[in-house]
């Protein structure tokens, strides 16, 4: 049973969230998180029970206030195309903040663990619903009109997301250029706000919008 929320429980998940940020999933242990949050272990195991939920209730907390960026940022952007744009622009956002988790992520569901697919999909997929709708409306005007919305999606959203992972696992991995660019220089075209931009701009090209 869920647990009353408190300060206590709000230091724990400040402290995850902090931990995560940095880190990563590998580096979001429950003494850590105690120690940064200044609680006793005991309170931590009667809020969230174990590692596991505390990780998952940040990470929702996570994609909730990722949510109500991107409705807010497609409510008044404009255009199809530009509410488009600006849904694709709020995902890359999301995946650059998430660098140091989502390879994890991404690597159990590679790996078939239904536990870590069964969480995605049951809580990081009304962004999907969104852009479907949008994809809709641009469809007519695209230069793939005669497929699918899935294949419209599949071409534009790994746009926003893999960059960003590639260069995190680069990072997590010592890499320091590539293709004779220094990866700090690479990092600051691929992680800034106009290199997202800059990608939402090329995913919507990619399918002749």
């Amino acid at each position: 049973m869920a647990r009353p929320p408190s300060g206590t429980d709000l230091k724990l998940k400040a402290a995850g969230r902090k931990l995560l940020q940095e880190n990563g999933i590998t580096g979001l242990s429950v003494r850590e998180a105690c120690r940064v949050a200044g609680v006793n272990t005991g309170m931590f195991h009667y809020y969230f029970g174990s590692k596991d939920e505390f990780q998952k209730a940040i990470l929702k907390e996570i994609y909730a206030e990722f949510m109500q960026n991107f409705k807010a940022g497609v409510a008044v952007a404009g255009t199809p195309r530009e509410r488009l744009k600006t849904a694709l622009t709020e995902v890359g956002k999301f995946a650059l903040g998430l660098r140091k988790v989502a390879p994890m992520m991404f690597a159990d569901l590679a790996h078939g663990k239904k536990e870590a697919f069964a969480f995605v999909s049951g809580n990081f997929t009304e962004h999907i619903t969104h852009i479907t709708a949008l994809a809709l409306e641009c469809r007519p005007a695209s230069a793939v009109k005669e497929n699918s919305i899935p294949f419209m999606i599949a071409a534009m959203v790994p746009v926003m997301i893999f960059p960003v992972l590639i260069g995190s696992v680069m990072e997590r991995n010592g890499v320091k250029s590539v293709g004779g660019l220094e990866l700090e220089k690479l990092r600051e075209e691929i992680f800034s706000d106009a290199g997202i931009a800059a990608r939402a701009e090329i995913a919507l090209r990619g399918i002749g919008l």
